[in-house]
């Protein structure tokens, strides 16, 4: 549902890329040409590299990108990227998955897995083991696909947007229908993925484990689950880090 764009760093030795600039368009909407223009006459050496789950709004971006020397390149195939994956149906991943994966191996320690809870249009839970190893997860519809479909699929129903609860939490008990899809809504995406969290480490963690598991947060519904699972990291740049390491993956990668 958005276009991010991040001017972004590498480390010199390895680690997380940094970000030294940020933003972001809804779908459809006019590149920020300007922006884009600043950055590029900024970096030198650059590498422009885009892609992402929306193949049509993948290609828009391509067609529309200022011409201002460097032309944007695609990332490669999945057995290009930085990372190995075992999953039934490598090619049917969602790419911002395995980028989110690619970003949690950057930032875990030697023999820690990670899950990557990604909170958006749809909410993933993603598995890393202690390997490196992008293993799978869960799927399920994230806080905005959920008020739009009591909205939509309902005759009175209002929609409920998760920025309104960035700052506070909402009764359990409402008392107006509001509040009720308030607390429904919001309570329910908390309690799932903290459900589906337990499961998944019950499931996958080996005996005598250490050290804990690293919990990485990331997108926009994220700031309502990171008061309730004070263990984890949020980091809402998470999957452009993770462009930026499979892009520096690709032959003749610059440093920015």
């Amino acid at each position: 549902t958005r276009v991010k764009f991040a001017w972004m760093e590498l480390p010199v030795e390895g680690g997380v890329p940094r970000s030294l600039g940020f933003t972001a368009i809804p779908v459809g909407q006019p590149i920020p040409s300007d922006t884009l223009v600043q950055w590029i006459r900024t970096s030198s050496p650059v590498r422009i590299v885009v892609d992402g789950s929306n193949p049509p709004e993948v290609e828009r971006v391509l067609s529309e990108w200022p011409s201002e020397g460097v032309r944007p390149t695609r990332l490669g195939t999945r057995h290009d990227f930085p990372l190995k994956i075992d999953v039934e149906f490598p090619e049917k991943v969602g790419i911002d998955r395995l980028l989110n994966a690619i970003a949690a191996n950057a930032r875990r320690q030697p023999g820690q897995q990670a899950l990557v809870v990604d909170s958006g249009t749809a909410t993933t839970i993603d598995l890393v083991d202690g390997n490196g190893v992008f293993r799978g997860g869960a799927i399920l519809p994230g806080f905005e696909m959920g008020a739009k479909a009591l909205n939509e699929y309902t005759a009175l129903l209002p929609l409920i947007q998760h920025h309104r609860l960035h700052d506070r939490i909402p009764h359990a008990v409402g008392r107006n229908t509001t509040e009720a899809l308030e607390s429904g809504l919001y309570w329910g995406h908390v309690g799932a993925v903290r459900q589906l969290i337990d499961a998944i480490l019950n499931e996958s963690t080996p005996a005598m484990a250490s050290p804990d598991p690293l919990i990485l947060l990331t997108s926009g519904a994220a700031r309502v689950l990171k008061v309730h699972l004070p263990e984890a990291h949020w980091e809402a740049a998470l999957c452009l880090q993770g462009l930026t390491l499979a892009a520096a993956a690709m032959p003749m990668s610059p440093k920015r």
